[in-house]
């Protein structure tokens, strides 16, 4: 299943640049782990919205609650379960975007 990870700021860019770099380092590794499907900020800045796969809300809550914004309070977060039907544009099922998920082979 999926899910819509929104974080919202609570403190200033200023205030947040510390854990920035933790912050991007956490969510490149959920899309390397196929975890993660899209990840971005809002175009005014106050909210980071990134879409998981995972097993179940639980599943889901508790990892977005490993980002470091999240551990030290510096965002507050919503996790929302998404059924998504149809890809536009994309000659695939969501089925098929489903099995794409994982990390990436290892070259042969």
């Amino acid at each position: 299943m999926w899910y819509l990870v929104l974080s919202r700021a609570v403190r200033s860019d200023e205030e947040l640049r510390p854990r920035s770099q933790p912050h991007l380092d956490w969510l490149v590794g959920q899309h390397e782990a196929g975890r993660a499907l899209f990840s971005g900020r809002t175009s005014d800045r106050t909210m980071g919205i990134y879409v998981l796969l995972a097993s179940s809300l639980d599943e889901a809550t508790n990892l977005a609650a490993e980002d470091p914004f999240h551990v030290h309070g510096d965002r507050t977060m919503e996790v929302l379960e998404w059924n998504p039907q149809r890809a536009m544009r994309m000659n695939m099922s969501i089925a098929d975007v489903e099995a794409l998920a994982g990390p990436p082979s290892a070259p042969k």
